[in-house]
């Protein structure tokens, strides 16, 4: 389930990011990270 619409939404209508992920216990990083697209780990190199 993706609580990240939900969330944008209450920060929208002026309530607490920090709340709202305590509440669905969804990361605040998490959620910044999928507002950026910054989604998931940096790939990692293999060795040659």
């Amino acid at each position: 389930m993706n609580v990240h619409p939900f969330i944008e939404a209450e920060k929208h209508t002026g309530h607490s990011v920090k709340r709202a992920c305590e509440l669905l216990k969804v990361s605040r990083a998490a959620f910044y990270a999928r507002r950026t697209g910054a989604v998931g780990p940096a790939p990692r190199r293999t060795r040659s």
